[in-house]
């Protein structure tokens, strides 16, 4: 047998008058039947007797539903269960593939169908003049067309779409961004930021709607522009090696229109030499020498370490030795007694010495 629904007038918003139908057995054996319902497939927590009727009226609230229907004889024997009938009772998805055509003053949006789900019986539009906004109109109810258009004023708006029917509106589309009477100078950039490398830092952004280029603005003090302003091109990111010293930065898109409202900014603390390094010591037996250290610490990043030693206090008449971005060196040393000392190396120079040690052998 086939089970299927009519659909009734509402009660309330969020419940509905369904009816179950289905084709009657047409075996001598059959005296009636029973109606299972339930929220998830193949699982039927609710049954029904409906005696030798083949439909059955069914008040439910908004929601999926999932039917079946067996058959049974003179002793209550219940035969196979139906092919399982679903119905959804609840709000459609978004609308999908939302897109904007503008010739002069006109605007005509276009969108297709939810996808799966509940079927859409009318469609509302959302269309203000900035991103999340609707200020132009906000849940104009369309019917149940894939278009619309009207006229705006020159400018950049932002639309979105939404899908609804008796139980209620479903979420909204993505979000279209379009233009009306031209171009315009391009939106802001969004999410710049700063990620360090040593003494190298890279800015990055998020790309602007309309933009052909990216400018970038550094100062002394917060949104000032005092110390440089660089067109970058069209990048969404610039590495740059920055000098000590503090410095406010931020980013505008640029087009042959104009220059957008800046990004939010970031602060750089540019980085000098690196600290001396600490925990200078020594080991080892005979002519052999291992000299071992804790690293450089702070925001200035060392590159490499250099070894200095000398015949009395403070000299390094006798070696300055560059052993690379290490934390242990081991040599041999002829007889002697060396003044040893070490500084941690970068970019921008060397840091004051570590604590001096006394080598003897």
């Amino acid at each position: 047998m086939a089970v299927g629904f009519l659909l009734h007038a509402a009660t309330a918003l969020a419940q509905v008058t369904v009816t179950a139908a289905w084709d009657p057995n047409t075996d001598p054996y059959t005296v009636g039947y029973r109606v299972y319902v339930g929220t998830q497939s193949g699982q039927y927590p609710w049954s029904q007797d409906v005696g030798s009727a083949t439909s059955v009226p069914l008040t439910l609230d908004s929601g999926s539903y999932f039917f079946t229907v067996r058959a049974y004889n003179a002793a209550g024997q219940l035969g196979p269960a139906a092919a399982e009938a679903t119905i959804d009772l609840t709000a459609p998805g978004p609308p999908t593939g939302l897109s904007a055509a503008t010739f002069g003053s006109r605007v005509t949006l276009t969108w297709g169908p939810p996808v799966g789900g509940a079927n859409a019986t009318q469609y509302l539009l959302y269309v203000g003049t900035a991103p999340g906004a609707a200020n132009i109109v906000s849940g104009y109810n369309v019917g149940n067309v894939l278009t619309a258009g009207g006229d705006l004023n020159p400018g950049r708006y932002y639309a979105r779409a939404q899908a609804a029917n008796r139980f209620g509106a479903g979420p909204l589309s993505p979000e279209i961004s379009f233009i009306v009477g031209g171009p315009e100078a391009p939106t802001a950039p969004s999410s710049f930021s700063a990620a360090w490398q040593g003494t190298v830092v890279t800015l990055s952004w998020a790309a602007s709607l309309g933009a052909s280029s990216y400018v970038i603005e550094a100062g002394s003090a917060p949104g000032a522009a005092d110390i440089t302003a660089i067109n970058v091109g069209a990048a969404t990111s610039y590495a740059v090696d920055v000098p000590p010293g503090t410095y406010y930065v931020r980013v505008r898109a640029a087009n042959a229109v104009g220059v957008s409202p800046p990004s939010n900014e970031v602060m750089l603390q540019g980085r000098g030499a690196p600290n001396a390094p600490t925990n200078f010591r020594s080991s080892g037996t005979g002519s052999t020498v291992t000299l071992r250290w804790n690293a450089s610490t702070g925001t200035s990043a060392p590159t490499s370490y250099v070894i200095e030693a000398g015949s009395a206090p403070g000299l390094a008449n006798l070696a300055v030795l560059d052993v690379g971005n290490v934390t242990t060196f081991t040599t041999t040393a002829p007889p002697g007694t060396y003044y040893v000392r070490l500084r941690a190396i970068n970019a921008r120079g060397a840091s004051p010495p570590s604590t001096e040690i006394v080598v003897r052998r």
